[in-house]
């Protein structure tokens, strides 16, 4: 993700050693449904804002261009835009690499953070193109086949600014992958109707001869300049057939970074019925596998789930990338097909996909109002410049709901998540087919606007229900009632700040141990590795502070290590972890992080 600086610097992002999100593809021959399927989980670090949108077509002055991060090239707007629903990921600097999209042509957008290319230096036009190819894509592509001619064209004319990505694009008929590098050049593969793709963080397309001709699509040079770099040496001369797209263009020691071999070990273990360990030899992972068996939603939900069987858990559930559902994971999603684009169905997560609830909707019936959390004019408009307000920690906003029992069950456990979880899914599936036989009814009987209608009002209802679901099971687990007696935390504070946990009939705060102590930000830093970092406290202190007869904790902390990875400006839910008596306990309070 990018602003006015020259590299990004948020994920699926380049900067980050810990970069995320995983992508399966499901063809045609290879799904239950008979229909494609795209899961996708949207990784990221930092403070992330998630919210979704519905942005109508619109016709277009002549001369309008399109403006995207400040320094980037700026794009002629088409005459006519398709409508497309958004999925934003809006932080305080600016996303590039983030967002999903389906337009009313029912194309899907997704994308994958391949970087660390061997493509750094290679030369941009006018700034290059980053964010406008996604957006491009989902206003002007009727197709995905159109979506990859498009996307080469502009990365043809203006270059990519970043090292590397694949985005995946699919329609009812066709999906396809596009991996572009910085620079000018660009390999696009179809995938075929019987297979079933994962990609984790980096390039795994080897040979390009495995499909039949037109199924792949490259720059002319790709080969030539790998020959060039030294990076690729034909066992023959002349003779291309073993050439590799991922061996020529990333080094090893990305493509095989724990962080993306050990998601594809998971994936690919789940997807053959074989062994994690099985997967061993990072250079002999498929691109694509076939299977005998055919893959349902829940397949799919269940993959987008998993965790790698060997992490050493810390006491939180989720510490490390090894997950495909990992502590950065902030939203979740798999998208049905069909052949009428009104009826793709989704499921989405406000969150890890393990613990919340995938909740129905229809994408091209436009999100639930609550699911927002600006106009899309506006949310367009602040997208490189959101104020720091809009990153607060607000309660009153369904999507808090979602992370507040998130976060609380990372730690005490997910219990009463996960059954939460269970009954609304179950529901859900009870009445899908329902769902679909009466929006087709109404679109037969009254018109294609009534069937939204009644989508959107489904799709509305679902969201509520499991935002309801989460208060409540926030209620059914452990959390107790944190304040930290200061009113701001700076990140550059030297001294300390105390923190007090309030003694209840169901806490004597003196069995807290101080040893298990721990405070501060629930979004994944940098590195994704937060739930490590945290610093325990310092000394601990009781007495009643509140006059209700009961002993409070007064545990403190270094300021500065309490309020790291906070964003300046930003009022930010910061968390008490511990154990006391030998049960897990949590709890949060909101402060404006400061400078």
């Amino acid at each position: 993700m990018t602003s006015a600086h020259s590299e990004p610097i948020l994920a699926c992002r380049a900067r980050a050693a810990r970069s995320g999100c995983s992508t399966i593809i499901v063809g045609k021959a290879a799904s239950a449904t008979g229909e494609i399927l795209i899961g996708h989980n949207e990784d990221n670090d930092l403070r992330i804002v998630t919210s979704q949108y519905w942005v109508p077509p619109a016709d277009h002055a002549p001369g309008e261009r399109m403006t995207f991060e400040p320094d980037a090239a700026k794009i002629p707007q088409a005459p006519r835009t398709f409508g497309y629903f958004w999925v934003q990921t809006l932080h305080p600097a600016g996303s590039s690499y983030s967002d999903n999209f389906v337009n009313e042509k029912g194309v899907v957008i997704v994308s994958n953070n391949c970087n660390n290319t061997f493509e750094r230096g290679e030369p941009v036009r006018e700034g290059g193109i980053g964010y406008g190819i996604r957006r491009i894509l989902a206003e002007r592509a009727a197709t995905a086949r159109e979506a990859v001619e498009i996307a080469i064209s502009l990365q043809t004319k203006y270059g990519y600014r970043d090292q590397g990505r694949t985005y995946t694009v699919a329609d009812r008929n066709e999906a396809w992958q596009i991996m572009l590098l910085r620079g000018h050049r660009y390999v696009a593969r179809k995938v075929q109707d019987d297979e079933v793709v994962f990609v984790a963080n980096a390039f795994s397309l080897g040979r390009l001869n495995d499909v039949p001709e037109g199924d792949i699509l490259m720059s002319p040079d790709l080969i030539e300049h790998a020959i060039q770099a030294k990076r690729y040496v034909p066992a023959h001369p002349g003779d291309f057939s073993d050439f590799s797209f991922c061996r020529a263009y990333q080094p090893i020691e990305r493509r095989a970074a724990d962080w993306n071999k050990n998601r594809s070990q998971t994936a690919l273990a789940m997807l053959t019925g074989t062994a994690t360990d099985a997967w061993s030899d990072q250079e002999a992972f498929p691109y694509a596998v076939r299977i005998q068996r055919k893959l349902t939603v829940e397949d799919v939900k269940a993959v987008m789930s998993a965790h790698w069987p060997h992490e050493k858990r810390s006491g939180f559930m989720h510490q490390s990338m090894r997950d495909i559902c990992n502590i950065g994971t902030f939203y979740s999603v798999v998208f049905e097909q069909n052949a009428e684009p009104s009826f793709i169905r989704g499921w989405q997560t406000m969150g890890r996909p393990c613990q919340l609830p995938y909740v129905p909707f229809f994408p091209l019936a436009k999100p639930a109002e609550a699911a927002s959390f600006m106009s899309p004019e506006t949310a367009a408009a602040e997208h490189f410049h959101a104020s720091r307000d809009r990153f607060n920690h607000r309660s009153g906003l369904a999507l808090y709901a979602f992370l507040d029992a998130q976060n609380l069950s990372d730690y005490v456990g997910d219990a009463p998540l996960r059954a939460m979880k269970a009954d609304l899914e179950a529901r859900w599936r009870e009445e899908e087919e329902d769902v679909r036989k009466q929006a087709a009814f109404l679109k037969s009987a009254v018109s294609k606007e009534k069937a939204l209608d009644y989508l959107h009002a489904y799709g509305a209802e679902a969201f509520a229900r499991a935002e309801a679901a989460m208060v409540e099971a926030l209620g059914a687990m452990e959390s107790v009632e944190v304040q930290v007696l200061a009113d701001s935390l700076s990140l550059s504070d030297v001294g300390t700040v105390d923190v007090v946990i309030f003694g209840s009939d169901s806490l004597d705060v003196r069995t807290i141990d101080i040893e298990t102590t721990r405070f501060g930000v629930t979004y994944p830093d940098s590195d994704v590795a937060v739930n490590a970092k945290r610093e325990k406290a310092l000394q601990a202190a009781y007495r009643d502070l509140n006059g209700d007869g009961r002993l409070d904790a007064v545990f403190t902390f270094k300021a500065a290590a309490a309020a790291a990875w906070g964003f300046e400006g930003v009022k930010t839910d910061l968390w008490f972890f511990a154990e006391a008596e030998g049960r897990k306990i949590g709890g949060f309070d909101v402060v404006r992080i400061v400078k």
